[in-house]
């Protein structure tokens, strides 16, 4: 049998500027057979979709692949250029049996707050209702009505950081198969949970109720789901119908499928306020802290610049704040500039620069800071992900600079890269594990490989467009009510 198979992934921030075509060039943009060949047998869906569809003897029909890097809402140009391409693609696949399809699901575009769904709607209209459509989402999805109606069914990651990538691919695959060899009728209910919870939380290799949240999922299967879901949504949407998801799919029960996804819905709801209980510190107090102690290094997670949150990690603030301690112990801090990079280049290797750095994109919610230190390498940079998730994917920097300010190593990138992996920072030649303090601009991801070196983890309260304390941030759109906005709310999971 014929089935299509198409990617088109972003996870969007409503109060970061506009992603571009340009931006998913940066991570992927593939078309046909390419998808195959760069993809297959990657830690991705695309490749848990090939692997099954080849075991079990259909043909895949690769139209595209797409993954820009967590950023604002889609331009209006970047939705339609990128989605024309899908739909163009798909009819010209001609008469096909199904479609596999990898969405992030918590997508924006300019015009459309609900991206993901309007791209499942169209695509059904154009393939018909017959025509089964599994789709595999991230757990931050943010799951909307659109997306169900149109979706045969919805399969998302149950890890975080995100090591299932193939094996959820594979999950929607077996669906899929099931349905089409005539053996399966997957049967799909969700719930909506009014609730949004802080980011750095959500991890699932130490023990809390983030991590009991996506086993009790799991083990849904073992109760009659071949299929369940926590989406527990990335909090910088500020769009209608955001909140936590449950999503459970069972074989042609109904009854049991809404009875297991009450059941998910509950314990995503009692979990709430161990969910929100954090601790940030702010910049001066957490440097000062992490300066007097004994051993390092320690993190600092800058998450209100997270650039794996939609952030465009241009914040100077936590810099700003060393600067001002004058540390005397090697500090590693990092600053998407590319102003910067390219007037470091022009001076070049040795030379002293002075200049104001930060805040191109984030002015809104800080300021440039005053740097003079000295230029200690210059140049184009990338890594790959030593990390399980996106293990082996390569990352682009941009032009790069390193300055020297004291004590102090600002790395200086072009593109807002992911900071999670210590390769980001030794990739240029500085060693994380010999500095006192290093900072990263993420929220959960950089525990999966700074956990074993860190002395200790400290979550700063710093400004900016993907801060975990949410209710500084300027929604306007949201439903209310909705915790944590509205504290005393009462929901029955059961209704």
């Amino acid at each position: 049998m014929k089935i299509v198979i198409a990617e088109l992934k972003q996870e969007s921030n409503t109060f970061a500027p506009f992603t571009t075509v340009e931006d998913f060039k940066g991570f992927h943009l593939i078309y046909g057979e390419e998808v195959i060949e760069k993809l297959q047998g990657t830690n991705s869906e695309i490749a848990g979709f090939l692997s099954v569809l080849k075991s079990q003897g259909h043909q895949a029909i690769p139209i595209m692949a797409a993954f820009a890097v967590s950023g604002g809402p889609l331009s209006r140009h970047a939705f339609q250029y990128l989605t024309e391409q899908l739909y163009e693609g798909i009819k010209s696949a001609g008469v096909i049996d199904g479609v596999l399809l990898s969405l992030h699901g918590a997508m924006v575009s300019e015009d459309e707050l609900d991206a993901d769904g309007v791209i499942i709607e169209k695509i059904r209209g154009i393939v018909g209702i017959e025509i089964p459509i599994m789709v595999t989402m991230d757990l931050h999805a943010n799951i909307t009505e659109k997306k169900i109606v149109n979706a045969t069914t919805i399969s998302g990651f149950r890890t975080c950081p995100h090591i299932d990538l193939i094996e959820t691919g594979e999950r929607a695959a077996r669906m899929l198969c099931g349905v089409l060899e005539g053996y399966s009728r997957p049967t799909m209910a969700w719930k909506k949970v009014p609730m949004v919870t802080p980011a750095c939380k959500q991890i699932d290799f130490k023990p809390g109720p983030y991590r009991n949240l996506l086993q009790a999922t799991i083990d849904l299967d073992s109760e009659g789901a071949i299929d369940s879901s926590a989406f527990t949504v990335q909090p910088w949407l500020d769009i209608p119908e955001l909140g936590y998801g449950a999503i459970v799919i069972t074989e042609n029960d109904e009854n049991l499928a809404q009875e297991l996804t009450h059941k998910l819905a509950k314990k995503m709801w009692d979990l709430r306020h161990d969910l929100l209980d954090i601790e940030l510190l702010s910049a001066p107090v957490a440097i000062q802290k992490a300066l007097k102690n004994i051993q390092g290094p320690v993190l600092l997670s800058d998450l209100a610049d997270g650039t794996g949150a939609g952030s465009p990690g241009d914040s100077s603030v936590v810099l700003a704040a060393l600067i001002a301690a004058d540390p005397k112990k090697r500090c590693l801090v990092s600053v998407c500039d590319a102003q910067v990079a390219a007037q470091a280049a022009s001076i070049g290797v040795g030379g002293e620069i002075s200049t104001m750095i930060g805040a191109k994109k984030s002015f809104a919610f800080s300021m440039s800071t005053q740097i003079h230190g000295k230029v200690l390498r210059t140049g184009v940079e990338h890594f790959r992900f030593t990390q399980k998730g996106y293990n082996g994917m390569r990352v682009e920097m941009g032009l790069c600079a390193v300055l020297e300010i004291g004590e102090i190593r600002v790395l200086v990138t072009s593109f807002p890269a992911f900071t999670t992996d210590p390769e980001f920072y030794r990739c240029v030649d500085l060693e994380p594990t010999t500095a006192q303090i290093v900072v990263v601009k993420s929220h959960a991801q950089f525990q999966d490989s700074y956990d074993a070196i860190a002395s200790e983890i400290i979550f700063l309260d710093t400004p900016g467009m993907s801060s975990d304390d949410v209710a500084q941030l300027p929604f306007t759109k949201i439903d209310r009510p909705l915790y944590p906005w509205d504290p005393d709310l009462v929901f029955d999971a059961g209704a």
